[in-house]
């Protein structure tokens, strides 16, 4: 189980068999994240994530893709094995990286794909501006506004950016003091309410926010 709050064991298991195409390799990368690491497993995005970034990706027709969350790197190599450009993807910790890098490499995608080693929040100062298409936002959850705020400069002009987990298993509709969840629901609402993109919430995984910039013509 991918651990989605919202789907049984066995709907899961039919969404996986009917709307998922993973290769080999990305079947192999997410069942090496469950059984060798499960304890942290749960920060890898589930197959219909994968699916659902890969369809953006050919709708967009997105070339420079930046990425923040690398983990065992199955999100990065579902949509390096999309996109004919590039991905650029951030973390903190490269513990994983060695691995990541074998299955990147089995799947011929270790070439579109760099890898930058440091806190999301700092490193993305450095990038240039308006210079990727896609941004996908998987890292640290208290720090997504300023990620928000921060990758606004970073898009080009018909960019989107995506964020996971906005749901938090359902907590952000509860009435909680959870640090994490109030956090969430800050986020949540500060891009709905700041007017710059037009934006959908859609509950897959653990939710994903598009933020797409508007058509001003």
């Amino acid at each position: 189980m991918s651990g989605s709050f919202l789907l049984s064991e066995r709907l899961e298991k039919y969404i996986y068999e009917f709307g998922v195409n993973e290769t080999e390799v990305e079947k192999e990368l997410r069942l090496y994240s469950l059984v060798e690491h499960s304890t942290t497993s749960h920060l890898q995005i589930s197959p219909d994530q994968s699916e659902f970034l890969k369809i953006i990706i050919k709708l967009g027709n997105y070339k420079n893709i930046l990425e923040l969350g690398t983990y065992l790197g199955y999100s990065t190599l579902g949509m390096a094995l999309t996109t004919s450009g590039t991905i650029t993807t951030i973390d903190k910790d490269d513990r994983f990286i060695k691995k990541a890098y074998i299955f990147w490499k089995k799947s011929n995608v270790s070439h579109k794909i760099k890898f930058i080693r440091g806190m999301a929040i700092d490193e993305i100062e450095k990038l240039p501006l308006n210079s990727f298409d896609m941004i996908f936002i998987d890292a640290d959850k208290t720090n997504n506004i300023k990620y928000y705020e921060k990758c606004k400069s970073l898009l080009s002009s018909e960019g989107i950016l995506i964020f996971d987990n906005v749901l938090w298993k359902g907590k952000v509709s509860e009435n909680t003091k959870d640090p994490k969840v109030l956090k969430i629901k800050e986020f949540n609402n500060y891009v709905k309410n700041d007017n710059y993109f037009e934006i959908s919430l859609i509950s897959i995984g653990d939710g994903m926010m598009l933020c797409k910039k508007k058509n001003l013509k």
